[in-house]
């Protein structure tokens, strides 16, 4: 393998995030954090320690969107289990870990894994109605499901059991919910530009390359019907030749206070790299 291909940004970002894991297995911060504890609860943080760990060893060896949804879950679980054991090689692993599986090279990496010919995949920025939601259904998650477990290990069984109950409903739903974030790109394909995102849009938008006329970076959505979900900033907008029907999700059409389907001439998307994703356009 050429010199070039290693350096490459992608073999880069994986294989930083893979030794920083590969760290975290080394000093087991879950392990400290279980001493002192009783046996049983040190035996339930020793396995979900190891079971998460290896749920995003296996991410990062394969990337793929289910990877993407797998990493962001488990690693903010690793920094609070380096910061609770006091290791500053916990810690400075888990961080480490953490702020790329949140970077926008990492999730382009990863949906990129699950690209299909000559597919280039540009993850999207997360739609601020998502954001708080998001971050509530995963603390529920963790709550019910680790610490329920831990509660009934605790022989806390009055709280644990019921807690435990609903992590395991939990399991079902949330996890599918929070991959929903993992699977919006903007595809860019020979064809044309197709928009994959059911948090925004009731269906994809496929713009053949005939139907386009231009992608410009703008400042703000001006006159494109915006469909970045309320992202501020810079973005793309791609201009059509003719108006193209497009339906929108019912969260989308009430927070741009308009019917569900619309005929634009134009529409704005965010990206996470917006230069990158322009740059991969040819018009």
């Amino acid at each position: 393998m050429a010199l070039r291909d290693l350096l490459a940004p992608s073999r880069v970002i994986l294989g930083v995030a893979t030794v920083a894991w590969v760290a975290l297995a080394l000093v087991t911060p879950w392990s400290t954090v279980a001493d002192g504890t009783s046996t049983g609860v040190a035996m339930t943080l020793g396995v979900w320690g190891w079971l998460l760990w290896t749920a995003v060893m296996i991410a990062l060896l394969v990337p793929s969107p289910v990877s993407l949804t797998v990493a962001r879950c488990c690693a903010p679980l690793a920094a609070a289990a380096g910061l609770a054991a006091l290791s500053p090689v916990a810690v400075f692993a888990s961080v480490v870990a953490m702020v790329l599986a949140f970077s926008p090279l990492f999730a382009d990496v990863m949906v990129q894994g699950g690209a299909y010919g000559e597919e280039k995949r540009f993850a999207l920025k997360t739609p601020v109605p998502s954001m708080l939601p998001t971050v509530i259904a995963w603390t529920l998650l963790v709550a019910s499901s680790i610490g329920g477990t831990l509660l009934v290990s605790a022989r806390q069984f009055p709280a644990g059991i019921p807690v435990t109950l609903v992590g395991a409903v939990l399991v079902t739903r949330v996890p599918r919910l929070l991959h929903r974030h993992s699977r919006r790109w903007l595809v860019i394909v020979p064809a044309g530009v197709v928009v994959h995102d059911h948090l925004v849009l009731a269906e994809t938008v496929m713009s053949p390359r005939s139907k386009v006329e231009r992608v410009d970076i703008v400042a703000e959505a001006g006159e494109t019907a915006d469909f970045t979900g309320g992202v501020a900033g810079r973005r793309l907008a791609v201009h059509l030749r003719e108006a193209d029907k497009i339906v929108l999700s019912s969260i989308t059409a009430k927070i741009l206070k308009t019917a569900p389907a619309l005929h634009v001439m134009a529409f704005s998307i965010a990206p996470r790299r917006l230069s990158a994703a322009r740059a991969s356009i040819n018009l």
